[in-house]
């Protein structure tokens, strides 16, 4: 009984294994680079605000698309969206209604404007998505 007990607090006090997402971003024409950030709430997803992701990961483009790898998460819901920043400065750029000017994509490749809840994908089950990129505006 005791070391029934002992294995239970021991297997308590373990934390939950860090994941790691791989995101392929694709469509993003030449040039440039692709940012992608990764969220675990709706707060700055839909307006691609970088400051409220959880990450953020900018890459160079090849062959019209990158991948990116988020490391070291909990196993849960997360919803990454990503931009081909052409002139790498690490902006979206928008128009003057806040439409992207540039490609931009979300997980799960939701149509219309990306919505967390449509958006969220399961880390680890499927720890590998894809991203298509597209013109808005």
């Amino acid at each position: 009984m005791k070391t029934l007990l002992a294995t239970t607090l021991l297997l308590a006090a373990v934390p939950a294994a860090a994941e790691t997402l791989v995101v392929k971003v694709m469509g993003a024409g030449a040039g440039g680079q692709v940012v992608a950030a990764i969220y675990a709430v709706a707060d700055g997803f839909s307006g691609f605000d970088l400051k409220k992701a959880m990450a953020v990961q900018a890459v160079p483009i090849t062959a019209g698309g990158a991948t990116l790898s988020f490391a070291g998460l909990k196993p849960g819901r997360y919803a990454v969206s990503a931009f081909h920043d052409a002139d790498k400065d690490g902006k979206l750029k928008t128009n003057f209604i806040g439409m992207p000017k540039e490609a931009v994509g979300v997980s799960n490749n939701p149509g219309g404007m990306p919505g967390f809840g449509k958006s969220q994908v399961t880390v680890p089950a499927g720890a590998a998505i894809e991203i298509n990129l597209r013109k808005i505006g």
